[in-house]
């Protein structure tokens, strides 16, 4: 698992279960993960951890906190 934030633990990404589906993507409301070719990227500043991206994911790679 890769923990994604400087200061504060924001979000997980299990890069062996996520596959790249963009649903991560399109649930979150801050735009703060993108799709950028074939990889998911998070830009951390823009995170409000409301949990949503978890909940779509189909894979369960992503882990939020509320």
């Amino acid at each position: 698992m890769t923990d994604i934030g400087k200061e504060k633990k924001i979000i997980d990404i299990d890069r062996r279960l996520c596959i790249v589906c963009g649903a991560c993507s399109a649930a979150c409301p801050n735009e703060a993960l993108i799709i950028e070719g074939m990889n998911l990227e998070f830009i951390p500043e823009r995170c409000r951890p409301c949990g949503q991206a978890a909940i779509v994911c189909p894979t369960g790679a992503l882990t939020c906190p509320r």
